[in-house]
């Protein structure tokens, strides 16, 4: 890996500590003022579609997708893009399938869900262990890489060190949901989306200015440079066996 620069990691630990400050306030403005279940998988009525709307995206575009989207389009380019399209593809099929019969029967989780058909303690149980069982290891692993990767940036060595920020970012994200609730959760998730995708277009704008503003020639680039050669731009790559790709 390349190493940044001692100016560089004080900049990403400048601002990494006025981001979390940040937000922290925001979630403690926001917060909410009673406890209510209902309301609290509602956000209180509070937000309008769009805002809603990022909210929701920027709940399903995890640390994981981020980082592993972006890396399986760089290795196997055609395939990875397929690969992002399903995944939100699948989502959008989900939310047919399970959120008009969630809203029509009013409940929030499928363990509301399954408890109404099924009444009694041992399946609100069981639910809560499956879902564990599902969520743990997601998290752990999405903890693991951006703390690993924020590690990086901000010049930390060591396995102590790292270990420190994944643990770090754990109290973080728990403390935006107990603080700040579904609300204060809505607003983190509002402003990453507007982050991500407020620097993923100026990226793409840097990187097509490099091109001359031609999405041809930054095509063949990335076929020339990927190892694959013509192969990185069709199907096959990944999900067929194809040539392994090797940057260079």
């Amino acid at each position: 890996m390349t190493e940044f620069s001692g100016n560089a990691q004080t900049m990403a630990l400048v601002g990494f500590t006025t981001v979390a400050t940040i937000t922290l306030l925001l979630c403690v403005m926001t917060g909410p003022d009673r406890d209510d279940l209902d309301e609290f998988y509602t956000g209180y009525s509070s937000l309008s579609p769009m805002r809603n709307g990022l909210a929701i995206a920027g709940d399903y575009i995890s640390a994981a997708t981020v980082l592993g989207t972006c890396g399986v389009v760089a290795l196997f380019g055609y395939d990875g893009v397929v690969l992002a399209l399903s995944t939100a593809l699948s989502l959008m099929l989900l939310m047919f399938l399970l959120a008009e019969p969630l809203r029509n029967a009013g409940r929030f989780t499928m363990g509301d869900a399954l408890a109404r058909r099924m009444p009694g303690r041992s399946v609100r149980v069981a639910t809560c262990v499956v879902t564990l069982a599902a969520l743990l290891p997601m998290m752990l692993v999405q903890l693991a890489g951006t703390g690993q990767l924020l590690a990086f940036v901000l010049g930390f060595s060591g396995e102590s060190l790292e270990t420190g920020c994944i643990v770090g970012l754990g109290i973080l994200m728990i403390s935006y949901a107990a603080i700040g609730g579904m609300k204060g959760t809505a607003l983190i998730q509002i402003l990453k989306m507007v982050m991500l995708l407020g620097s993923g277009a100026v990226v793409a704008v840097l990187i097509l200015r490099r091109f001359d503003w031609d999405p041809g020639a930054l095509f063949a680039a990335a076929a020339a440079r990927s190892g694959a050669g013509p192969s990185f731009l069709e199907s096959g790559l990944q999900f067929a066996g194809g040539p392994a790709p090797a940057w260079t």
